[in-house]
């Protein structure tokens, strides 16, 4: 009899159920979580101490379904609230995701916004329509593309819209999306905002968009005012080259010494702007992250990963 490749395994396994004595169980998981056939387990979550309030979910490997859990409850809450859904979203993995959204919201109700876009490109707006609004039946008309133009008269027209757009909560004085859904980078990035960049160190000056002009690279942003503005945040940094910002991010529990440690002295507890994704507190935030982004915040502060 010939070796039976991992295929057949598979096959086998998923079909008919192999025994311990033919496959070993982790065998088995491995296999099916290799074919997406189960959900990673979410196996520790936490709330941070106050006032920080932020809360922590660590999955063991990809986690996509659990960023379509989160906009899906958001949804859900936001319709039954006030009969619309504002969803506010950046470009790349985090989309990607939402391929994942399934059969049997009320799509129609939902209305798409975007965290960034290079002017002209529409890459973000594409990135929806492709990865789920066309899919899931969201109108067209309800996935708010950036316009062209300057950047400065860009961000001036978005902001415009996002402050008088019927599904945004605009009672104070700067939009509330229901929910924004924010991609990281290991240098602390988070939307557009980049550590220490003149778009970061706007925080505070009552702008909900911003317009970038950085040589060929012509875009908008939403501001740190307007995420923290959300009623929910729901921050992704997933791998081990995050695993320094991760903690970073969350160093408001950190002394001076640990954060010294961590950044191999280049960190400094009071400047903020060196890791925008830290800076995010909405009305709620939320991270997601998997065992090995958490790694050194469960160091320095002891958090051990058990089931949630």
């Amino acid at each position: 009899m010939p070796p039976l490749d991992i295929y057949t395994l598979a096959a086998f396994t998923c079909a008919f159920g192999a025994t311990d004595a033919f496959l070993s169980v982790n065998f088995k998981h491995n296999i099916q979580r290799k074919l997406n056939l189960v959900t990673p387990a979410l196996v520790n979550s936490y709330q941070l101490d106050p006032p920080d309030n932020r809360f922590i979910k660590v999955f063991d490997g990809d986690y996509s379904s659990a960023i379509c859990e989160e906009v899906v409850k958001a949804a859900a809450d936001a319709i039954k609230l006030k009969g619309s859904f504002s969803l506010c979203i950046p470009g790349g993995s985090v989309v990607t995701a939402l391929k994942g959204l399934p059969e049997g919201p009320e799509y129609s109700k939902w209305h798409i916004f975007f965290a960034n876009e290079r002017i002209g490109e529409e890459k973000c707006y594409e990135g929806a329509l492709n990865a789920f609004a066309r899919a899931k039946g969201i109108p067209q008309s309800h996935v708010h593309k950036v316009g062209r133009g300057a950047p400065d008269e860009v961000a001036y027209y978005y902001e415009k819209l996002l402050r008088f757009h019927p599904s945004i909560d605009n009672k104070g004085s700067m939009p509330s999306v229901d929910l924004i859904l924010l991609g990281t980078g290991d240098d602390g990035h988070c939307g557009s905002l980049y550590p220490n960049s003149e778009q970061i160190k706007a925080y505070g000056n009552g702008k909900a968009v911003l317009g970038i002009s950085e040589g060929d690279k012509k875009s908008i942003a939403v501001s740190m005012d307007f995420m923290c503005a959300a009623k929910l945040a729901v921050v992704s940094a997933a791998s081990k080259v995050r695993a320094k910002m991760v903690a970073r991010a969350l160093q408001d529990l950190m002394d001076e010494n640990q954060l010294q440690t961590l950044t191999h002295g280049a960190g400094k507890a009071n400047n903020k702007y060196d890791c925008p994704a830290g800076m995010v507190f909405a009305k709620e935030t939320v991270w997601l992250t998997d065992t090995e982004s958490i790694a050194q915040f469960n160091r320095y502060f002891k958090r051990p990963v058990t089931a949630a």
